[in-house]
């Protein structure tokens, strides 16, 4: 029997869509998990994300390739809480720290009461709490997307190479961050339970008082909750038809809102204004003017230099660009998110702001960026599925005129990950390269976004697509944490040790490094910093005879008020060397130094 010439045809192109369906409706499959599927990964990437962190300790952090961490300021921030557990008071000198942190001061204290002053047992509490925020941000990306976002965003926090290296090591970050995630998590969540957002509110207040870097996260969430309260009022008196949905947000941002006041006048009334004086020197003083912007030179080289002078956003390449991308998703639609989303990208915009007029010198003060583009980005892969909305094809640049500055900068900022690598010593030749790219890329995907451009970028994944870009990134982030693992070193506490198996319980050691090599043993460090800590008591210089820094890669690397020490004091030597691990390669020197002394009563234990 023949044929219809067109049969053929038909039949072909009928299998042809079968089986594109069927490769369809397979990673669908893949990608979405069951309720129980999605409770084990959760749970297997905390197990794993505490894994990570714990594995190895007392090891030294990355030296070979820093993520900025400095070791030695982990004495220098439990400096309090060790007095008070080994010499019964909380001051015994000049340095007092728990004025800038009196929640971590507190918790290691408790932690030191517990278990005994030790390195391990002050880095406990920075584990615990970065554990805790991989399930927290989990709960809270549930929250306002996808199973398959909330586990992505947990396999890519437990696994997030700098993230984990900063939750292995007794500084403020780690503790402060999952306060900020565990404040996130709960305002998420309080658009189904209101009352939540009470603890949204207290757990801001005090993240800022872990580490005031947190003040950017206080004022966004503050003003989300505004927004809540400007819209549901808006949506009453127009009589719109979403107003139920902004009626659950503005309960949940009342709430949030009096937990902000009620803590923040506890933290006040309790703490602060009792301790006004030192408080002030300490966080406005000390901290605030030495950071703040000085003029708009200032600002524009640090906003240039952003994305150039340190690793960070080199080594989440992937991360970086997929974040970029869905802030400007979540900026496009502002009005859609809930509240928790928004809140997201006000972390990022704010965040990176406060560290524009702060500090983009030092690479420690980017990791609270982590844990909102880790959201941003597995909201962009597992809920999304694209990179930008849908419907920014139909705005006209006279709509979006005001996203081309942001959109500029953030191309900037992933182009300047990559333009960093040929000129890693020298800022100036980056920061043209990468601002060029931003340039060609930004003016290309206007001249070039009804041709092709806007389709790309708005375009549905599959769901395995998702999960293999999110396996890339985790398979990256593992690979860094094996190769430190198997160069891994414990110079910095066998160094301590040394230090207390040559000096008494109780004998006096000025210099910053005398704090960092303080936990395995019973000194007395007296910190020395510039105007600050026991700067200007030059007669407990002279009746001290001991002095420990360091001796390479030069003689007061930690510090250059340490040579004021010694040129105060001529005839020093150095007694003791200690080889330990913080500039790139690790090989540094740390010397135990003797010098000549006034005749003066000995320091009471």
């Amino acid at each position: 029997m023949r044929r219809f010439p067109g049969v053929d045809i038909i039949e072909r192109e009928w299998k042809y869509f079968a089986m594109r369906q069927r490769l369809h409706t397979l990673p669908a499959s893949i990608g979405t998990p069951t309720r129980s599927r999605f409770i084990l990964a959760v749970a297997l990437a905390c197990l794993v994300g505490l894994g990570l962190r714990g594995a190895f300790q007392p090891a030294d952090p990355p030296s070979h390739a820093t993520v900025g961490i400095v070791w030695h300021d982990e004495g220098v921030w439990v400096h309090n809480a060790r007095n008070r557990v080994l010499f019964d008071q909380w001051r015994t000198d000049g340095w007092n720290p728990m004025f800038v942190s009196p929640v971590f001061t507190g918790i290691e204290w408790s932690v030191f009461k517990a278990l005994g002053v030790g390195l391990s047992q002050a880095r406990l509490p920075s584990i615990l709490f970065s554990a805790l925020s991989v399930l927290a941000l989990a709960v809270g990306i549930r929250s306002v997307g996808t199973r398959s976002s909330a586990a992505i965003a947990a396999c890519l926090a437990a696994t997030n190479y700098i993230y984990v290296m900063y939750g292995r090591v007794a500084l403020l970050e780690a503790t402060m961050i999952g306060l900020m995630v565990m404040a996130w998590s709960a305002y998420a969540a309080s658009r189904r339970r209101p009352v939540l957002g009470f603890v949204a509110g207290a757990l801001a207040v005090t993240s800022f008082c872990t580490k005031a870097s947190a003040a950017f996260f206080v004022v966004g969430l503050g003003l989300d909750c505004c927004w809540a309260l400007y819209r549901h009022v808006a949506a009453t008196r127009s009589g719109a038809t979403e107003s139920q949905d902004t009626a659950q947000e503005a309960r949940a941002a009342g709430w949030t809102l009096t937990g902000l006041v009620v803590f923040s006048m506890a933290a006040l009334l309790a703490f602060v204004i009792p301790n006004w004086s030192e408080y002030a020197f300490y966080n406005i003083k000390l901290y605030g003017q030495r950071r703040a912007a000085s003029g708009l030179s200032v600002v524009i080289t640090r906003a240039s230099w952003f994305p150039i002078v340190h690793d960070f956003f080199t080594r989440m390449l992937a991360l970086t660009w997929l974040s970029m991308a869905g802030l400007l998703a979540g900026l496009i639609d502002w009005k859609r998110r809930p509240a928790g989303d928004r809140l997201l990208s006000l972390w990022l915009a704010l965040g990176v702001m406060e560290l524009i007029l702060q500090d983009t010198g030092n690479e420690r003060r980017f990791v609270y960026l982590i844990p909102a583009m880790i959201g941003v980005a597995s909201l962009t892969l597992g809920r999304d599925r694209r990179l930008l909305p849908e419907h920014v094809r139909e705005l006209t640049l006279k709509q979006a005129w005001w996203l081309l500055p942001i959109a500029a900068f953030a191309l900037y900022t992933g182009w300047g990950a990559l333009a960093r690598l040929p000129f890693l010593y020298e800022p100036k030749p980056g920061v043209r390269l990468a601002a060029l790219l931003a340039v060609i890329s930004l003016a290309g995907g206007l001249a070039f976004w009804r041709r092709g451009v806007g389709r790309f970028l708005t375009t549905t994944w599959m769901p395995a697509s998702a999960l293999a870009v999110a396996a890339v990134i985790v398979a990256g982030d593992l690979a860094q944490y094996t190769q430190w693992a198997a160069g891994r070193t414990y110079k910095n506490v066998e160094a301590s040790r040394e230090v207390g198996r040559l000096l008494p319980w109780g004998t006096p050691v000025l210099g910053k490094l005398a704090n960092g090599l303080a936990l395995e043993n019973g000194i007395r460090p007296l910190y020395v910093g510039l105007h600050f800590g026991n700067y200007d008591d030059k007669e407990l210089w002279a009746r001290v005879p001991y002095v420990l820094t360091y001796l390479a890669p030069r003689i007061g690397y930690e510090g250059e008020t340490i040579l004021e020490v010694l040129h105060a004091s001529p005839g020093w030597r150095v007694t003791a060397r200690f080889p330990v691990s913080e500039s790139t390669g690790g090989r540094d020197l740390a010397g135990l130094i003797v010098k000549p002394i006034r005749a003066s009563p000995p320091m009471s234990r």
